[in-house]
């Protein structure tokens, strides 16, 4: 008697689908960082850093108003600015164009610069304030307008 053939049995491994889900999951994160950038390229819109927006005032008055470094110093970490102004005899120091930028960028008010500007030998030093900061000053002809600006906040 004969047997029977019976189809050999294949007995096929079982393959794990893990390497197709991972390569899913990195194509779908590939894809949510670099589509944006294709989409919408650097159009240079963005808004400024938050550390450049909230830039410290008094340092910005530095380097943006006395390149050469002949008139403003900041001292007391950075809470006090010193600025000396040119006059007749002392000609080192801030010109009247330079003076006006610290004052611009430091915010002062108008009324309290040209309360400064005015100021005379004979008035000696004064003092002043707006949000923020306190000011004393002198103002003389011949050394010209000095200030001493300090952050009370």
């Amino acid at each position: 008697m004969t047997q029977p053939r019976h189809p050999a049995v294949v007995h096929a491994r079982k393959r794990s689908p893990l390497p197709w889900v991972l390569l899913a999951v990195f194509l779908v994160a590939l894809g949510v960082v670099l589509v944006p950038k294709l989409i919408g390229g650097d159009s240079g819109d963005d808004p400024a850093p938050v550390a450049a927006s909230q830039a410290d005032p008094m340092l910005t008055a530095v380097d943006k108003c006395d390149p050469i470094k002949s008139g403003l110093r900041l001292s007391d970490k950075n809470r006090k600015l010193t600025i000396n102004g040119a006059g007749k005899r002392v000609l080192s120091g801030l010109t009247q164009d330079a003076m006006t930028c610290v004052m611009n960028t430091l915010g002062v008010p108008g009324a309290l610069s040209s309360r400064m500007y005015s100021t005379v030998a004979a008035d000696g030093q004064l003092e002043g304030e707006w949000p923020g900061y306190t000011v004393v000053w002198t103002n003389t002809e011949d050394e010209g307008l000095d200030l001493t600006v300090t952050r009370t906040s």
